[in-house]
């Protein structure tokens, strides 16, 4: 089969499409064969390729097959699987940490991470949904019904999808977006919109000087917005129920090659809390959010739904072939982090 290789950290001038890499097969149960439709690209398929993270994202061999996050059709079960069968249109998420061998003409998939596309779906549609799709939806547990939201970073591949379900899936009264690319976070169901190209700071916006927002939604994770958040009136304090929910890092390429270099990470998100517990009457509580830890089965087959009932739409940021040069194009778009929405490679047509 064919499949995109790359033969080491942070070498993309050896990423190769190898038209005779081994076809993998079905041999445990709880797993699927999937051919490849549509791979989307997310931040961990950079830092496995940095090679910053091999603590817990290093490849188990090189060459190694890049992606995580892919469409398909089921061609093989194993004869205990009682959930899916041949044929299916699915979307699969990549077992986290580690995103690997989405980029070939097929793939394995574990049937816990699978959900069912609907028909009314595109594969390129339906590829944008795992991970950042997933990681949207679990935000649903920090929103409360009337809700004023502010939701930073706004129009990447997890705020385009946050943007729509706030207000018609959770129940938000109010969304604020912060955000480069204005009317895009507005066609998404966004009241009103900061304009970061522009040196627009959230927390000096009007709409929150008399009715301060219940809870940040901070999806890229600077120190910059805690800051904001814990030193401005523009957020609820912890007594009156004002959260900041943050997924990002201080540091979107950490460097995690021993356990010790963790440390700095855990302490980051563990002063937050500390701090905020400590002053609950001036600042928000934290908290740090993982969203593909649970119920990921689930939360794909919700969104899937809204997206089959045209409630929800994938934003694609750019549509790639499945080509050596095409794939470098993809990884550095992700890496630079400038484009709205999600980055997809077509592997082939349904």
């Amino acid at each position: 089969m064919k499949a995109c290789t790359i033969a080491g950290y942070e070498d993309l001038d050896s990423l190769t499409i190898d038209p005779d890499y081994p076809k993998p097969e079905v041999t445990e149960p709880g797993t699927l064969l999937i051919r490849t439709c549509a791979v989307s690209m997310a931040p961990g398929d950079v830092r496995v390729l940095s090679g910053r993270t091999t603590l817990m994202q290093a490849p188990d061999k090189f060459p190694y097959v890049p992606g995580g996050d892919s469409s398909g059709i089921v061609v093989a079960v194993h004869p205990e699987e009682t959930r899916f069968r041949v044929g299916d249109r699915v979307a699969c998420v990549f077992p986290e940490p580690r995103p690997f061998g989405a980029l070939a003409e097929y793939r394995l998939a574990q049937t816990r991470l699978t959900a069912k596309v609907p028909d009314s779906v595109s594969m390129v549609d339906a590829a944008t949904m795992p991970s950042s799709g997933v990681t949207a939806y679990s935000f649903k547990e920090h929103i409360r019904p009337g809700d004023r939201v502010v939701v930073v970073n706004s129009c990447g591949g997890v705020g385009c999808f946050l943007l729509q379900l706030l207000k018609q899936a959770f129940g938000a009264s109010f969304v604020l977006a912060v955000t480069g690319n204005v009317e895009l976070a507005t066609s998404l169901g966004a009241d009103a919109v900061v304009d970061r190209r522009a040196g627009a700071k959230w927390w000096e916006h009007p709409s929150l000087r008399e009715d301060p927002a219940d809870v940040i939604l901070d999806l890229f994770g600077t120190a910059t917005h805690w800051n904001a958040a814990r030193s401005s009136a523009a957020v609820k304090p912890a007594k009156r129920g004002g959260r900041f929910v943050c997924i990002g890092m201080e540091n979107p390429w950490p460097k995690v090659h021993h356990y010790w270099d963790a440390i700095p990470i855990v302490y980051s998100f563990m002063k937050r809390g500390i701090y905020s517990s400590m002053h609950k009457g001036t600042c928000p509580t934290h908290f740090g959010h993982a969203g593909l830890k649970v119920d990921v089965q689930e939360r794909s087959e919700a969104l899937l739904q809204l997206m089959g009932q045209g409630k929800v739409t994938a934003v694609v940021a750019k549509e790639l072939q499945f080509d050596a040069a095409s794939v470098r194009e993809a990884f550095g778009m992700q890496k630079a982090r400038k484009h709205s929405g999600k980055v997809v490679v077509r592997v082939a047509d349904e």
